[in-house]
């Protein structure tokens, strides 16, 4: 019977609780990079995609680069806000955290079913993501509703000796590995976050009817499709391996059955042996060359790394899969960027290409931040714990750019002057009293004014914001408010009934007389068997990690299992019991 599995956080517990609380962060050691070089180039590669790619007017992905004008489809936008999640994940929330809300808001315009129900897997897989690094609840809803037009379309009546399976597509054309694994892969990630068995027992059923029937015995390759005939059709690419991997890796933290995890270390042999090309760093993830693998398969070894990366973060006993991991990151840099424009070629062997679409990006941009987020700890953005950056909030209808002047972080909100335009910042005050607001801006076409919201009640109606002279020079508009201690929203808004005028571009908001968040324990419970419960309080949308060591002072400090997300003001976590006489415990923000 499949129950819940769980990884309880494994430490020592102590006789004598001692507690010690910090905020760091703290560098790995690279071997054959200096420290920082991975998560340096994973941010590049980002910054690259949403400079290039995002079409603020539009709120969605372009489709290519150079631009021709046409929107990117419906699987790599998803596959776009997968990127985009991976970065925020990676970055503790300290990067990019705002623009979640703005790919969501970008799809919502759209609308969230498909005519390809592996396309709505994918976009149910980025959903849950989404859920789990803002905790916000409407996206875990969006999932379960997509999820539910997935799971109508299991048929029985075609094809071949054994029926079964589901449909790829609404006109019924044949039935596929990224339909049925995506769907097993989704249902397991349903069934873990919502405990509701119906997800768990679909997601089963799925991948066993997939398993038996469509991955070779002898060689574990998983077929692509097959026919309404019934022929099998054995196109190898790396995304059918990659997605049984992530849907036995899934099933395994769903069920704890030892046999799903063995069977995604047979497909992942399979993968690394065959579907793989030598290079000057290794062997990488190959699904043909840049004039050969074209279309959709330019961003299929994008998601077979990820759950390559997933498989080798459960199991890192197999030094094969991070040999593969790494040289892939190491060429995609090296080998497959454009020096130029940070954009990336199909073939991670390269050459670099000038011209390309969206989803070869995602894949590379997918690989960069997996394999920086497991070889070393985050070495923090540089960004002072005050200062908000505008290209880090959620925008609505409004461009990202990196042209003018001496901005702060990586690019600003730029040229924005219509209705239903407008930036959201959301703010943690640690304490309830007044502060001052410092919108830092560019007006080079003269002066503007904008409408300024606070929890979305008009604070002032038309801030003026004066002329700069240039669109290279910056300057500083100040308000000072009182705030409640808490979460709020700071919203600078385009409004014409309001009088708001003209262009601006927008860099960031500081807020002088913010105290940075200071981690405190709060709360320890006594939690049955010896364990505890610890409680600490936290800012929304950040990452946290638990620690222990025997001592204070020096060295020695570890993890307790993986970094948590905190998606309210507290965060508690179970501990078990101890086995020494005592032991030390801090937490650290990721």
């Amino acid at each position: 019977m499949s129950r819940p599995h769980t990884s309880p956080l494994s430490g020592t517990l102590f006789r004598a609780v001692c507690l010690a609380a910090a905020c760091l962060s703290t560098v790995g050691t690279a071997a054959a990079e200096p420290a920082g070089a991975y998560h340096d180039r994973a941010d590049r590669a980002l910054q690259s995609l949403l400079l290039r790619f995002w079409d603020g007017g539009r709120q969605y992905l372009r489709h290519n680069y150079p631009d021709t004008g046409a929107l990117t489809g419906y699987w790599t936008y998803a596959n776009g806000w997968e990127a985009l999640l991976d970065n925020v994940e990676r970055t503790g929330g300290r990067q990019y955290r705002g623009l979640i809300e703005s790919f969501y808001l970008g799809q919502d315009e759209r609308g969230w079913y498909a005519g390809y129900y592996d396309d709505e897997c994918w976009m149910t897989q980025a959903l849950i993501h989404a859920y789990d690094l803002t905790g916000q609840a409407k996206y875990l809803d969006k999932a379960r509703e997509l999820y539910a037009d997935i799971m109508s379309a299991w048929d029985t009546g075609c094809c071949g000796a054994t029926p079964g399976g589901l449909w790829w597509d609404r006109a019924h054309t044949q039935k596929a590995t990224a339909a049925n694994a995506g769907a097993a892969l989704a249902g397991a990630r349903l069934y873990l976050r919502t405990g509701e068995v119906h997800y768990l027992e679909f997601a089963e059923q799925a991948y066993s009817y997939w398993y038996d029937n469509m991955v070779s015995p002898s060689t574990f390759q998983v077929a692509d499709h097959f026919e309404t005939n019934g022929t099998k059709v054995w196109w190898r690419f790396t995304y059918n391996e990659g997605l049984m991997i992530g849907a036995g890796v899934e099933l395994f933290e769903a069920t704890g059955d030892e046999e799903y995890m063995n069977q995604a270390r047979r497909i992942a042999n399979f993968m690394v042996a065959n579907e793989v090309t030598p290079t000057l760093y290794g062997n990488v993830l190959y699904d043909g060359t840049n004039s050969s693998c074209g279309g959709d398969c330019s961003q299929f070894k994008g998601p077979a790394y990820r759950q390559l990366m997933r498989l080798h973060e459960l199991d890192p006993s197999n030094t094969q899969y991070l040999a593969v991991l790494q040289a892939s990151a190491d060429a995609i840099w090296e080998l497959a960027r454009n020096p130029i424009s940070t954009i990336f070629s199909t073939s991670w062997s390269g050459p670099a290409q000038s011209d390309v679409d969206q989803g070869r990006v995602n894949a590379a941009c997918t690989a960069l931040s997996r394999f920086a987020q497991q070889y070393e700890d985050y070495p923090g953005s540089g960004i002072p714990h005050n200062r908000f950056e505008a290209e880090n909030a959620t925008v609505h209808h409004i461009a990202l750019a990196a042209d003018c002047g001496d901005y702060t972080g990586w690019g600003y909100v730029g040229a924005w002057n219509a209705d239903g335009q407008s930036v959201d910042f959301e703010v943690h005050f640690p304490a309830a009293g007044s502060y001052t607001l410092e919108f830092r801006y560019a007006a080079g076409a003269g002066n503007a004014s904008r409408l300024i919201r606070v929890d979305g009640a008009t604070a002032i109606p038309n801030l003026p914001f004066t002329d700069t002279g240039s669109w290279s020079v910056y300057q500083t508009r100040t308000i000072t408010r009182q705030f409640d201690a808490g979460r709020h929203m700071i919203s600078v808004v385009y409004d014409s009934s309001a009088r708001n005028a003209n262009w601006l571009n927008l860099d960031s908001l500081t807020i002088p007389n913010l105290p940075p968040d200071q981690i405190a324990f709060t709360r320890i419970e006594a939690a049955g068997t010896g364990g505890l419960l610890l409680t600490w309080n936290t800012v929304p949308g950040q990452a946290y990690r638990l620690q222990s060591n025997s001592r204070v002072t020096g060295g020695g400090w570890s993890d307790l299992g993986l970094p948590v997300w905190a998606t309210d003001d507290t965060l508690q976590v179970r501990v078990p019991a101890a086995t020494d006489d005592q032991e030390f415990y801090r937490v650290v923000r990721r």
